[in-house]
């Protein structure tokens, strides 16, 4: 009797807790107030140290207004529970700012004043279904002058973006001063006019986030002189410098200058080598002149690097077609080639490259070399003259052959730097502070086709989406070049997504045999091929077109190889789809079945041992 009626206030207790807890989340609700334990990787929910800190810096009031159509919106669960994130979001911001950053929040409806403030501030409507319905889901952040910068569409793909996005906004709007970089390029980052097309071609995404953030003048090859006042350099695939030019720069560095090197061993994207070509038909190497080898910076020009860990899967044509495979002269590097911890790239998840060199610390450097971006171990030098439009993926897997060790891609050097002209007329030639240069052996990674796509509904731009960290790289590295830190913490949140690891090892494993049961066949075909030739030698010249018996059984041979080995290819592929699959469902039935299962195990075994533990005390009391 005793135990039931345990039971029953055990149970009443619980339904009490139960109702007490959704209460409680109902009244915060209510009020207004998040209260919340983020366990998610990365702390994708938590206010970044960063962030507070660029908001104690604020020195004059920032305004919000956020455009979200609620109607529109309430049968849309994606959508509203997107703008409730970013409404919390906001309302974080405006508390832990201390009352220097307003937020508003308005309701677009049809025909509003709210819709016409939306539109005129750039805020681009979408179609929510099949109807025809539109809403909006944007922001506007305004400072105290004239700038307003715009997010048109809150993308809920994109929300691990969302930090970083809206505080760069407002950093971009409150700056009272705006540090000045200096962009020295051959690539057509800026915009110009494009003779395939006719018309204008706009800048390069990456120039214009860096033109949000920064005053940035671009100095062209062919100057002789560097800007009056910059507080770092950029140089972008350098050709075609001229003397004086160089040695600015190199008077620059020999004073303790600080600057981003992008040095290519074969920049896919080179508008002078590609010619009608376009994209990915270029081919042209940096040159900086003398200058790096100077400075004590080692690499080669004209050599890439090709890594079996981290290639990216393409479209290439093979002897049985269209297939898809690995390029190892593309990577695509996640956070493992990454170096951890450091402000400017540990925050990155990855990056796109395409056909990136080395770089190394000369021997005799008085700099310090820190490796930032590496390959794996499971990689090789080639050359860049196998590479280009007419580039065979399939005969750099074949050809591969790792040297087992790791290629640096991207370094920062740090040391006083030894002048390229120590006896030219040049302002300074013997170091005076220590410079820091950064260098990625890589300038294809800038261009749009690299890390970002453009999103379009009919003729109006949804903005972009990132598929690759390559502009955080650069803004990263400009910011701490400038001195400017408050927002390095926040690209931590990109990476929402990670790659199916298992499966590309199924699919790597699977190619492997692919190719080595390929390259049997061949080799088999070839032996065959010779003995016919050898056989034919035998005749006299009235007899060579017609085939002996032996010569008849030799290709009889060669075609049934043929066909088995065919056969054999073919249940290779069908077994690595029967892998993926298999190993999909393992995943379903461990997140759906047996993890719930184990849980209520858990759940009834401690609620057993409860029940048992009372009697067995009490037995002993009543024997006593």
């Amino acid at each position: 009797m005793r135990r039931a009626n345990k039971r029953s206030l055990a149970i009443v207790g619980s339904a009490l807790l139960l109702v007490g807890w959704i209460a409680l989340n109902a009244i915060l609700s209510s009020v207004q107030i998040p209260i919340r334990a983020d366990f998610t990787e990365g702390s994708l929910y938590t206010l970044s140290p960063g962030v507070r800190a660029m908001l104690a810096s604020l020195d004059e009031p920032v305004h919000i207004d956020f455009y979200y159509s609620e109607d529109a919106a309430k049968d849309i669960p994606v959508i509203r529970n997107h703008a409730l994130r970013v409404q919390e979001f906001l309302d974080e911001i405006s508390r832990a700012s201390d009352g220097r950053v307003e937020v508003e929040v308005i309701d677009p409806q049809p025909y509003s004043e709210g819709e016409d403030a939306a539109k005129s501030a750039g805020i681009a409507p979408i179609t929510a279904d099949g109807a025809g319905r539109q809403l909006m889901l944007g922001l506007v952040v305004s400072g105290a002058t004239d700038r307003r910068e715009g997010i048109p569409y809150l993308n809920p793909a994109e929300e691990a973006y969302l930090e970083y996005d809206i505080s760069r906004a407002i950093v971009s709007v409150s700056r009272q001063t705006r540090a000045r970089v200096a962009l020295v390029t051959s690539m057509p980052m800026d915009s110009s006019f494009d003779p395939r097309s006719q018309q204008m071609a706009p800048p390069w995404q990456v120039l214009a986030q860096l033109r949000t953030l920064f005053d940035v003048e671009v100095v062209a090859p062919t100057a002789e002189k560097l800007p009056d006042r910059f507080d770092m350099l950029l140089i972008a695939h350098p050709k075609g410098v001229g003397e004086p030019l160089l040695k600015a720069i190199d008077a620059y560095a020999v004073g303790g200058g600080r600057m981003l090197l992008f040095l290519d061993p074969y920049c896919e994207s080179d508008a002078q080598a590609a010619g009608p070509g376009g994209f990915g038909a270029g081919g042209g190497a940096s040159d900086l002149g003398p200058l790096p080898k100077a400075w004590g910076i080692d690499w080669n020009p004209g050599r890439v690097v090709a890594d079996r860990t981290y290639p990216q899967r393409v479209r290439a044509r093979s002897e049985g077609g269209l297939a898809t495979i690995d390029y190892l002269a593309w990577l695509l590097l996640t956070n493992d080639a990454i170096l951890k911890g450091d402000p400017a790239v540990g925050v990155l998840q990855t990056l796109v490259m395409l056909s990136a060199g080395s770089i190394e610390n000369a021997a005799g450097s008085g700099l310090e070399m820190t490796p930032l971006i590496e390959s794996s171990a499971d990689s090789m030098m080639i050359d860049g003259s196998k590479l280009g439009a007419f580039a065979d993926p399939a005969a750099l897997l074949r050809e591969f052959k790792s040297d087992n060790q790791k290629h640096v891609i991207g370094a920062r050097f740090v040391g006083k730097v030894k002048s390229a002209y120590p006896a030219s007329a040049s302002p300074a030639s013997t170091a005076t502070m220590p410079a820091t240069i950064l260098v990625v052996a890589d300038a294809d990674l800038l261009r749009n086709e690299a890390w970002i796509q453009e999103e379009r509904l009919g003729s109006i731009s949804l903005g972009w989406r990132t598929f690759a960290d390559n502009g955080s790289l650069l803004v990263n590295c400009v910011e701490q070049l400038c001195g400017n830190s408050a927002l390095l913490s926040l690209r931590s949140r990109s990476g929402s997504q990670r790659p199916f690891d298992v499966v590309r090892e199924l699919q790597r494993q699977a190619e492997d045999r692919y190719r080595t049961r390929e390259e049997e066949l061949k080799a088999r075909i070839a032996q065959t091929q010779a003995r016919v030739n050898e056989l034919q030698k035998q005749k006299s010249p009235d007899q060579m077109l017609i085939l002996t018996g032996e010569q008849q059984v030799q290709l009889e041979a060669a075609q049934s190889e043929i066909v088995a080995a065919r056969k054999e290819l073919r249940q290779v592929q069908f077994s690595l789809r029967e892998e993926v699959e298999s190993l999909g469902h393992r995943l379903m039935l461990l997140n759906v079945v047996a993890w719930p299962i184990l849980v209520a195990v858990i759940a009834v075994g401690f609620g057993l041992r409860r029940n048992f533990t009372p009697r067995k005390s009490t037995a002993g009391k009543v024997a006593a």
